[in-house]
C-alpha cells in the first residue's frame, strides 16, 4: 500500500493557507473586552443556531479569533448586572463594551440599574472606552429610551428571513470599520434615505437573517454619526453606524444583524465577524478611520493604561512616561510614542521585560548599549530583529530577550497578543523557502540521473 505524505513546499503551502481562518487586524494593543447581554429568541433557533448570552466573548476568546485580547473577554447579563455594572464604574474599566441587551439593565434583586448602567456606559465612552451595539443592543424595550438616545438609534419589529436573508450595503466603503478584511461580492443601487447618498454601493448577503424592517434614527445633538451600511431588504433603513462626541475618546459603533450565530460568530474570517472585530479595535481609538494604528491609544484608564500612555499589558507595556504598569518594565518601559528602553539598559533591567514582556523601539534599533529584543517573540521567545534591527552600539542581541509566555511587541510600540493566526505566514516564510530549495535539488538530482 502506497504511503502519502506533503512534500515539505505542500505543508508549507496548506500550514499557510489554513492560518488564514480568522478575522484579520491591524498590529494594536492588546484590549480588555465585556459583554451585557441577554437572550430573547422569537424565531425558535436552537441553541447552535441563536446568537446568545456568552456567544460573543466565547468567539473572542477563541484561538482563532484574531482579536488581541489582555485578558479572557467576559460575559455578564443584563438582567442580573451587577458585576458588570460594577466593572463599568470601577477605576480599572474595560477598553470596550460589547452591548447586547434587549432588555433594560437590572441588579440581581431585580431593581431597575438602567439609569446608573446608562452613566456608567457614558463615562466609558469619555474616559476612552469603546462600545459596540451588537443586533438586538438596538432593540426598544421599557426603560432603554436614554441609552438608545445616547446610541443614536432604536428599532421595534422583526423579520426573520430564511430565503433572501438580509442585504448589507457599505456606505462608507473606504472606513475602516466597513473595508478592513471584508470581502464584497456584490452591487447594489439605493435612493437617498437616512443621510444615505443616493448612488451605487458594494454588498454582501447573509442568509438567514434578522431583518429590524422599523430602524429610526435618533436626533444626536451635537454628536456626530457617520452611517457604515444599510439594507434595502424588506425596505431601505440604516444597518449600522458610529457616533461620536467632542468630549467623548472613545466611540459607539452599531450594526444590527447578528441574530444567527453560524454567520455572525462562528465563521471567524466571515464578514460578520470581521465587522465586529473592526468595530472593536475602532471603538476604543486603537486604530484611525484609515485603519492606521493610533500612537499612544490607550482607551480607558485603570488596568488599560493611561489615555496617553497606552495600554498596559501583563506582559509588560507602558504608561505615558514609560514607568512600570502592571507588568511593565520598570523606568524601561514603552512610552507614549513607543520609544526604546532606556539608554544602556539590559533587556532584563531598566529596557527588558518583567512578567513576560519585551522592549520595543520605533525604529527597530536597541537603545545605546541595551541588548535588542526588536520585533518581538515567537513560541519559545527567541528576539527578532525587524525594520532595521540592529543592536546599539556596545549591545547584543539577546535570543532569551523575548517572553514565552508574555505578549509580543512590535515595531511600532504596541503590545501585542499572542502570536495570532494572521502572523503565521511570516512565520512560515523560511519553511516555503526550504521546500522551494529541496525541490529544486531533487530537481536536479533527477535531471543528473536520468
Amino acid at each position: 500500500m502506497r504511503s502519502w505524505k506533503l512534500s515539505p513546499l505542500a505543508a508549507s503551502v496548506w500550514l499557510v493557507a489554513s492560518a488564514a481562518q480568522a478575522a484579520t487586524l491591524p498590529d494594536i494593543a492588546p484590549l480588555d473586552v465585556i459583554e451585557i447581554s441577554d437572550e430573547v429568541n422569537p424565531n425558535n433557533l436552537t441553541p447552535a443556531q441563536l446568537t446568545q448570552p456568552g456567544d460573543i466573548s466565547a468567539a473572542l476568546n477563541a484561538k482563532d479569533s484574531g482579536v488581541p485580547l489582555r485578558t479572557p473577554a467576559r460575559s455578564y447579563d443584563s438582567q442580573c448586572v451587577d458585576d458588570g455594572l460594577a466593572r463599568l464604574q470601577s477605576e480599572t474599566p474595560p477598553d470596550v463594551l460589547i452591548y447586547f441587551a434587549h432588555r433594560a439593565a437590572r441588579s440581581c434583586a431585580n431593581a431597575d440599574v438602567q439609569p446608573a448602567f446608562t452613566q456608567a456606559v457614558e463615562r466609558l465612552l469619555q474616559r476612552g472606552g469603546g462600545v459596540v451595539v451588537f443586533h438586538h443592543g438596538l432593540y426598544t424595550a421599557a426603560g432603554k429610551g436614554p441609552i438608545l438616545q445616547l446610541i443614536g438609534a432604536q428599532s421595534n419589529s422583526i423579520a426573520w428571513n430564511t430565503m433572501q436573508g438580509q442585504r448589507v450595503v457599505a456606505i462608507a466603503r473606504s472606513h475602516f470599520v466597513a473595508s478592513n478584511g471584508i470581502k464584497y461580492d456584490g452591487k447594489v443601487t439605493l435612493p437617498a434615505f437616512s443621510g444615505v447618498p443616493a448612488g451605487e454601493y458594494d454588498a454582501f448577503v447573509n442568509v438567514p437573517d434578522e431583518r429590524y424592517p422599523v430602524t429610526d434614527l435618533l436626533d444626536v445633538g451635537m454628536a456626530t454619526r457617520t452611517v457604515l451600511f444599510a439594507s434595502d431588504s424588506g425596505g431601505n433603513r440604516v444597518l449600522g453606524f458610529v457616533t461620536a462626541r467632542s468630549e467623548w475618546k472613545g466611540k459607539i459603533v452599531a450594526y444590527q444583524p447578528g441574530e444567527y450565530q453560524p454567520n455572525a460568530l462562528d465563521q471567524r474570517d466571515g464578514n460578520n465577524f470581521q465587522i465586529l472585530a473592526n468595530a472593536i479595535a475602532f471603538s476604543a481609538g486603537r486604530v484611525n478611520e484609515k485603519g492606521e494604528p493610533v500612537t499612544g491609544a490607550g482607551g480607558s484608564s485603570g488596568s488599560g493604561g493611561s489615555g496617553a500612555g497606552g495600554n498596559a499589558g501583563s506582559g509588560g507595556a507602558n504608561t505615558a512616561q514609560g514607568g512600570q504598569a502592571q507588568g511593565g518594565g520598570a523606568s524601561g518601559g514603552r512610552t507614549a510614542g513607543g520609544g526604546t528602553a532606556t539608554s544602556g539598559g539590559s533587556s532584563a533591567a531598566s529596557g527588558g521585560a518583567v512578567s513576560g514582556g519585551v522592549p520595543s523601539a520605533a525604529s527597530g534599533a536597541a537603545a545605546s548599549g541595551g541588548a535588542a529584543a526588536l520585533g518581538g517573540s515567537v513560541a519559545g521567545g527567541n528576539a527578532s530583529t525587524t525594520s532595521g534591527g540592529a543592536p546599539g552600539a556596545g549591545g547584543s542581541t539577546v535570543a532569551a530577550a523575548g517572553a514565552a509566555a508574555g505578549p509580543a511587541e512590535s515595531t511600532s510600540g504596541c503590545g501585542c497578543g499572542v502570536a495570532r493566526q494572521q502572523r503565521w505566514p511570516s512565520l512560515l516564510v523560511p519553511p516555503l523557502m526550504l521546500g522551494l530549495l529541496w525541490r529544486r535539488r531533487a530537481l536536479r538530482a533527477r535531471s543528473s540521473n536520468g
